[in-house]
């Protein structure tokens, strides 16, 4: 293909379009997790603000990413699809210096394949849909290496104003794209003959990019002597191999044995394309590069590698490795891969073209689990839309820990106040109830949870609410846990919003009065565990005479036939076991909370949901109603929705 060619610019225009229109599909299949909810937080700070956090290290990434995003979100709005657009222009913006790039150093045939590689690339397309600032430091890292190789190919100093001005702006996005600084520095030490006149100007482009990021950059030192890291310690070897499956397929449901061929079969690619001595091809463009050297291969390498074993050096003092964070290298990886195929191709079309497509093939394979509901990200949507639903006027939130309130607080739009009063691992059981206990007015008391593996890893907050008062509802929604506590069990009277029964079991206990949080449910859902259906019912009782044995509800959904297609969760920190109705008072009323898990086949139709009464023995009580006398006491008709 001619560099210069039609064709190829028009190919080019083809994955440019594809790539921004995947990184468009499914831009808010996932619920904002903690990291993108706290980006918005931090984003709707005034400017001075954003930046004296992110210089102070208050928040612990350099504040550019933020500064633009806070520019954006005065134009576009704060919406998921609003502020995720931006990470989806700056990845595909990544492809235009990728292909100049793969370009300058390779040929116009090998600059495509990096293109479609990258516009198919799971690991970028999840995090061109991300609000973080991962796409937007790929995308600066990488041009901001093309500008380096244009610098050196010419003496204009325009590139090395370029060069600095985006290696800057890279740094001030992300730590990681300091660590391609030695790389490049190394390799203008490696042919100090041919880039005779580039050296001096490369060398003061640098160490001016270097200064310009000193300030965070000896604050971030300072401070990471004295933070603990809450990340595991990894080899070397467990660095590559996390590195090569992100890079690959970012992450799929394989065994390990298919999962490690993949990863071989890309990495045999990479290492030829660095290893073997190109052949020459009619579409080369040299410019100053020469066709049988090796300097495209050592530029790969060392801004390869030269990162990752920065990454792990530096560990040694504080653990700091994370796969996403080495998003920077990813661009020469692909150019590495490329070029492994591009080899191929040119021993045989045939083998070339099949290996281009199994590679393809692989990459697709783990961009359609990108947006599998297996691999959903924290459900913080789902969790407020449940509290909001359930939640009556005279309840409390408690978030737990107290930054998981801002990705609840931006997807929550009731009006039950929300309280997060602990920011680190509570000192002690008795402190816990201090701070807790004021909460015993409300009515039902909305525990949302999560990363409390560090903070709170005994679950002292959990467990004091569990002590104190019994369990209402739980909804386990990816990554987020909540869970519903009645502080208000005990009441004189039954809730005017209740609906009437008036059945009484055994002539002992009156069954009052019950509520339902619908009447048309879906039998399929899988937002939440187990991904089936729910039903919540909550049963007021009272006791008619002073009772001498325990009894157990059970509430059921049946059809005609009387076959149940749904039952409560079983759930030892109910009501009837917190306050066992041989302690009810005469005249006080009890509510009891169930929450109903639907058969995932239910069939569409209307169906009983209907209540028994147990003793200790498992004798089912006699029920007598209006309509007649039955073991089981129907409550409604729901419906049951077509999945």
């Amino acid at each position: 293909m001619p560099p210069g060619g039609r064709r190829a610019r028009w190919a080019f225009f083809v994955l440019l379009l594809l790539d921004f229109g995947i990184r468009l599909y499914g831009l808010t299949f996932h619920s904002l997790w903690l990291d993108e909810a706290v980006s918005i937080h931090l984003a709707s700070f005034p400017w001075s603000e954003i930046f004296q956090r992110g210089m102070s290290l208050q928040e612990p990434n350099p504040p550019l990413y933020h500064l633009a995003l806070s520019l954006w979100m005065r134009v576009f709005g704060s919406g998921v699809a609003a502020v995720r657009l931006l990470s989806a222009f700056l990845g595909t913006f990544y492809l235009p210096a990728l292909y100049l790039l793969g370009r300058r150093l390779f040929s116009a045939r090998l600059a495509l394949m990096a293109t479609l590689l990258a516009a198919l690339n799971p690991f970028l397309v999840w995090y061109s849909q991300e609000v973080r600032m991962y796409a937007m430091v790929a995308a600066l890292s990488v041009w901001s290496l093309y500008c380096f190789v244009r610098a050196l190919e010419t003496d204009r100093r325009s590139w090395w104003v370029a060069y600095v001005f985006l290696t800057v702006a890279s740094l001030y996005t992300h730590l990681y794209a300091v660590f391609l600084l030695p790389a490049e520095l190394l390799f203008l030490f490696l042919y100090p003959r041919r880039h005779r006149k580039a050296w001096l100007q490369g060398a003061v482009s640098w160490g001016l990019s270097l200064l310009c990021f000193s300030p965070w950059l000896l604050r971030a030192w300072q401070l990471s002597g004295t933070v603990p890291s809450w990340r595991p310690s990894l080899t070397l070897g467990a660095m590559l191999s996390a590195c090569l499956e992100a890079f690959t397929v970012r992450r799929v449901p394989l065994p390990p044995l298919e999962l490690g061929v993949i990863m071989a079969v890309c990495a045999v690619f990479v290492l030829a394309g660095l290893l073997m001595h190109r052949v020459p091809q009619r579409g080369s463009v040299p410019r100053g590069w020469q066709r049988l050297d090796m300097r495209s291969s050592v530029f790969l390498i060392l801004s390869l590698f030269f990162p990752l074993m920065l990454a792990y050096l530096l560990s040694f003092r504080q653990q700091i490795f994370t796969v996403y964070y080495l998003i920077v290298i990813v661009a020469p990886f692909l150019l590495a891969l490329a070029a492994g195929l591009d080899k191929t191709a040119a021993f045989s079309k045939l083998a070339g073209l099949v290996s281009l497509l199994t590679v393809v093939g692989i990459f697709s394979y783990g961009l359609r689990h990108n947006w599998s509901l297996d691999y959903r990200k924290e459900e913080w949507r789902a969790a407020a839309q449940y509290v909001a639903r359930h939640a009556r006027e005279g309840d409390a939130i408690l978030c737990h820990v107290d930054y998981t309130r801002i990705p609840f607080s931006y997807y929550y739009e009731g009006a039950v106040p929300i309280f997060a009063p602990f920011g680190g691992p509570p000192t002690s059981y008795p402190d816990v109830a201090r701070t807790l206990e004021g909460l015993s007015g409300y009515g039902t008391i909305w525990l949302v949870q999560s990363h409390t593996d560090w903070v709170d890893p005994a679950r002292t907050v959990e467990a004091w609410l569990t002590s104190t008062f019994p369990v209402a509802t739980e909804q386990f929604p990816p990554g987020v846990e909540v869970k519903g506590y009645s502080a208000s069990y005990r009441l004189e009277q039954v809730p005017s919003t209740a609906r009437r029964v008036d059945a009484v079991y055994d002539e002992k206990v009156r069954l009052a009065a019950y509520e339902l949080d619908g009447e048309a449910f879906s039998a399929t859902d899988d937002t939440y565990h187990p991904p089936s259906g729910w039903i919540h019912v909550t049963l007021y009782w009272q006791a008619l005479v002073p009772l001498t044995e325990e009894y157990t509800a059970t509430v059921e959904l049946v059809d005609d036939a009387h076959r149940v297609w749904g039952g409560q969760l079983n759930r030892p920190t109910g009501t009837m076991r917190f306050y066992p109705p041989t302690v009810w008072r005469l005249g006080e009323v009890i509510r009891d909370d169930y929450d109903v898990n639907l058969n995932p086949m239910t069939p569409e139709g209307v169906y009983d949901l209907q209540v028994s009464l147990f003793t200790t023995l498992g004798e089912q009580a006699l029920a007598s109603y209006e309509g007649g006398e039955w073991g089981a006491v129907p409550l409604a008709q729901v419906r049951i929705l077509p999945p």
